[in-house]
């Protein structure tokens, strides 16, 4: 009772500090957001999976965002752990910021849990106090209040704590405890569960290799066992991921890491908020697109003293801390991505060996977030040389908190989103301007009707050209693709449409007809027939000269409309000789549209021997294949329905 009774204090102390620290959420809890576009598409996140699961006859991976593309909850981290955490305060209020902001309290969790780690490696209560303090509302994970899958970071020292544990005495609730924390941080951070296996493998291998944290045969079975349980509950959100990413090309370049790799300068970098950085000018500022890693003055001596201790054998805590301190070195390294920029040009770096070996790591774009074993590693050498705890937090403190910017209010929304909410659920919308669609996504959290738009970590294919197309709107484009795309209605803001898109659109035969004017946008419903579809192009087999290299088809609209091929259209051809003997094949996605006379060539390479004969292909997509045979150097061929 009185380890009960102790547990409940300190974590009533930690939610009184979380509620301080985080100043002044409480009192706009409902509608106060991280700055970036990231908060809004979390809030529709959490909202849609809660919808989904009290919704009978909703699928949760089909969101309803990218119409008419299904499965669409698989492009972005939905965080399943935060949404189940946020549940209740979407269910009693039906507001989905509350929600959101339930998981920003996560704060809680990471001052109890690295509190527990650095009072395990320690052995002093006080000091490990202060490594919780320092991890938990370190400026890095402050400046994460607009992302709530940084705020995974929380996990990792539950995860290390049950690792420590299930060290010292490898029993099946032990090693069950290290597969549940694992699973959570999993199902919060698909990235951060990487990054966790790469930095808890340096810190056992260095703890395996000083001998006082031997890793036995009971040890391995016993992970081997739960770990393969969660391992099978993980695949249930990654399998449908990995599906999209094989079926539409998705996967992040060394490009993208690169951008998102934290810099030298990052480890000095504090947010805008930071007090002691306008008191006395501690620390470079950094916008949200940049870590601000800079730990602190106070952490910073601390961590140091807490070095050369662990260091000199000092207090015996030497086999305890090392593994930490070459754990949080390891991240340090790796944080700073594929290339580090320099005056004297980009040296590789380690982190290059993961993207092209480990499994997963092509699908992360933030390498940064290492920075986060970075900052538990500091903290617990912090612990370790602890004096001057209170400046801690006050070195880390952010006024006003970050993520209390005042942008989903149910009550200013456009009015537009309150009638579209009253509409059938079963209505699409497309949105105009399209583009930086986040805030549009923000608002789908509230009428939950399907939409057009999106924006998430991935996006489906051709969705980038589409946004282009509609720029061009009411152009015979533009609607030749809505007409495809076939929207219920569509939303168009009047500031952007302005008298001369208003008055193209008035004298053109669009399929549009003006409904209503709500507050500041006009509504059209989709009406009209069917532009042409894929059925009315041709298709004509290129001669091959000598037999050899590839064959190739040429696609024709001979028609005076575009042919709009959204959502994706594939091409799958079959080059066959004379006996059917097959040749080459391969599938190709065909364009977002065809324009009237203009044509798209798809060729394949040609891998048996012997002149084609034919080239047998089906285009598929939207729900209908069409078939066509064609002879190298003959007349164009007719698209037919598959029977």
């Amino acid at each position: 009772m009185r380890a009960l009774a102790k547990a409940s204090v300190l974590a009533a102390g930690a939610l009184a500090l979380t509620l301080a620290v985080t100043w002044p959420l409480a009192r706009c809890f409902g509608a106060c957001l991280g700055a970036s576009q990231d908060p809004l598409v979390s809030v529709y996140f959490l909202r849609w999976v809660v919808h989904a699961l009290t919704t009978p006859g909703v699928r949760l991976l089909d969101a309803s965002i990218f119409a008419p593309y299904g499965a669409t909850l698989g492009l972005g981290e939905y965080a399943p752990v935060w949404a189940l955490l946020a549940f209740l305060g979407i269910a009693l209020t039906g507001n989905p910021v509350v929600g959101h902001n339930v998981v920003v309290t996560a704060y809680v969790l990471a001052v109890l849990g690295a509190t527990a780690l650095a009072a395990r490696l320690t052995g002093t209560a006080g000091a490990a106090l202060v490594g919780g303090l320092a991890f938990a509302y370190a400026p890095r994970l402050l400046h994460q209040a607009h992302n709530i899958q940084g705020l995974a970071a929380c996990w990792l020292p539950w995860l290390f704590l049950a690792l420590e544990r299930f060290l010292a005495r490898p029993t099946w609730p032990a090693a069950a405890a290290v597969a549940v924390v694992g699973l959570a941080l999993a199902l919060s951070s698909p990235s951060g569960f990487l990054f966790a296996l790469v930095a808890a493998a340096a810190m056992l291998a260095v703890a395996a290799a000083g001998g006082h944290r031997p890793l036995g045969r009971r040890h391995l079975i016993r992970l081997a066992g739960t770990g393969t349980a969660a391992a099978l509950l993980l695949w249930l959100q990654v399998a449908p991921f990995r599906a999209l990413a094989r079926e539409w090309r998705l996967s992040r370049t060394l490009a993208d890491n690169e951008r998102y790799s934290a810099g030298l300068a990052d480890y000095l970098g504090v947010p805008p908020e930071h007090l002691l950085h306008r008191w006395v000018g501690i620390g470079r500022v950094v916008d949200l697109e940049r870590e601000a890693l800079f730990p602190g003055v106070a952490v910073g001596v601390l961590a140091a003293l807490g070095l050369w201790a662990t260091l000199v054998g000092w207090n015996r805590r030497r086999p305890a801390l090392l593994p930490y301190v070459v754990m949080a070195a390891v991240a340090a390294v790796l944080a700073l991505g594929p290339a580090l920029a320099t005056p004297w040009g980009a040296v590789p770096m380690p982190y290059r060996l993961l993207y092209a070996v480990v499994p997963g790591f092509d699908m992360i774009r933030a390498p940064r977030r290492f920075a986060a074993f970075v900052s538990l590693g500091l903290a617990l050498l912090a612990a370790v040389g602890a004096a001057l705890g209170a400046l801690v937090l006050l070195e880390s403190l952010a006024v006003p908190f970050p993520g209390t910017v005042r942008r989903l209010e149910v009550a200013a929304l456009p009015e537009v989103y309150r009638w579209l909410a009253r509409e059938d659920p079963r209505t699409v919308a497309l949105e105009l301007p399209m583009g930086d669609d986040w805030e549009k996504v923000g608002a789908a959290a509230f009428h939950l009707r399907r939409t057009v738009n999106g924006w998430s970590s991935y996006t489906p294919p051709h969705y980038h050209a589409l946004v282009a197309a509609m720029a061009g709107f009411p152009d015979a484009r533009a609607l030749a693709l809505i007409r495809g795309v076939r929207p219920d209605v569509v939303l168009v803001e009047r500031r952007w449409l302005g008298p001369g898109r208003e008055a193209a659109l008035g004298a053109a035969e669009s399929g549009l007809r003006l409904e209503r004017a709500v507050g500041g946008h006009l509504v059209y419903r989709v009406e009209g027939p069917a532009p042409p579809g894929a059925e009315t192009l041709e298709v004509q087999a290129e001669p091959v000269p000598g037999g050899r290299g590839a064959a190739c088809v040429t696609l024709r609209n001979p028609g005076r409309e575009y042919v709009p091929l959204y959502p994706l259209r594939r091409m799958r051809l079959e080059v066959e000789g004379d006996g059917g003997a097959r040749l080459g094949g391969g599938l190709r996605w065909l364009p977002l549209d065809v324009a009237p006379g203009a044509t798209h060539r798809a060729c394949v390479r040609l891998r048996g021997a012997g002149p084609p004969a034919r080239v047998r292909g089906e285009v598929e997509g939207a729900g209908r294949v069409l078939r066509f045979v064609a002879t190298p150097g003959g007349p164009p061929r007719p698209l037919a329905p598959a029977r």
